[in-house]
């Protein structure tokens, strides 16, 4: 009994800042517009050992 009064407990001040429902940024819900990130850039190959003993 102890243990679920001290969860009640913990899950309340958890959630104490919480403003709203929590939505995943690929669903967001309307009227709500995600910032856009830069788009990912690969990083090139290094030169190869053979370019380097010319």
């Amino acid at each position: 009994m102890r243990f679920l009064i001290l969860l009640a407990l913990a899950l309340g001040a958890a959630a104490c800042g919480q403003r709203g429902p929590l939505y995943l940024r690929d669903n967001p819900p309307a009227g709500v517009k995600p910032e856009k990130r830069d788009t990912y850039k690969p990083v090139p190959y290094p030169p190869s050992a053979t370019e380097e003993a010319k």
